[in-house]
């Protein structure tokens, strides 16, 4: 895999991508969306998605899929055109914080990951409203809009802050929300402060370049891999550790990004 040449491509396509979401913010016109749901699959998940999701998700995977025939795909929109038997997967979410972005607020991104079975191979999350792009693959790490950065020495949990993803809304809610909740309790009262922004392909982007000390996804991301597949791959060249943490009677691994100190930290927390 030609990583500078993928990487350069989706760098590309990304921004020019994220000039319809600045339109669309900026736009006095509503943004249509719909809600999607999953109950065909036996979940109560109930997602949010705009017209955008679709043309951007679309566009992307046309482009790259026809430079890079060697990549499969995980696509959140366009499910059809899914494939898992090649070596190298890439997913994309073309807007991650889509209910976000339909109201206009913004706390969004696009985020585009590959991955070569479990190994994060490269990673871009572009927040066009700020004009920061995430980017980093194996062999070059992580940049912001070119400039190296790297992940936060903070040790401390009580001096760092923290992302925490939490989803009321998704497949394991009901089943696991105690614990959830439980653990939530747990790791506001040993972190310095807890922030549930909502929106992890942003949390893994700051966690990469040392914006937030660490971020934890403890609902999982099981049904939403696309969300976190990038900032893997960002988090991991920006010299950070991360981890998908298997619990004794909790179905779903749980992500965690950050320095080796606090991702030991919340695994602790996690496990005990």
């Amino acid at each position: 895999m030609n990583y500078v040449k993928l990487l350069t491509e989706i760098n590309k396509l990304v921004v020019k991508e994220g000039e319809l979401l600045q339109k669309a913010l900026s736009s006095e016109d509503a943004l249509e969306s719909h809600l999607k749901t999953n109950l065909e699959k036996g979940w109560t998940d109930r997602d949010l998605n705009t017209e955008l999701d679709e043309k951007i998700e679309l566009e992307i995977y046309n482009k790259i899929s026809k430079e890079f025939p060697e990549l499969g795909f995980h696509l959140e929109e366009h499910q059809d055109l899914n494939s898992d038997k090649k070596e190298y997967t890439c997913f994309i979410d073309p807007i991650d914080g889509s209910k976000y972005f339909a109201k206009k607020v913004p706390v969004f991104a696009i985020s585009v990951g590959v991955m070569k079975g479990d190994k994060p191979m490269l990673g871009v999350i572009y927040n066009p409203i700020s004009n920061q792009l995430y980017s980093g693959a194996e062999g070059i790490p992580t940049t912001l809009n070119g400039k190296n950065v790297k992940i936060s020495d903070e040790t401390n949990p009580q001096s760092a802050m923290i992302s925490v993803d939490l989803a009321s809304h998704k497949e394991n809610w009901e089943s696991e929300r105690d614990w959830m909740n439980q653990k939530l309790t747990e790791l506001i009262n040993n972190f310095g402060k807890v922030r549930l922004l909502g929106n992890g392909a942003l949390s893994c982007a700051w966690t990469a370049s040392g914006g937030l000390d660490a971020f934890v996804s403890l609902w999982g991301h099981g049904s939403k891999p696309f969300d976190i597949m990038a900032g893997k791959a960002l988090i991991k060249y920006a010299g950070g550790k991360t981890i998908d943490l298997k619990i004794p009677g909790i179905e779903q691994p749980r992500f965690i990004g950050g320095n080796e100190v606090l991702v030991e930290e919340i695994s602790r927390i996690l496990l005990k």
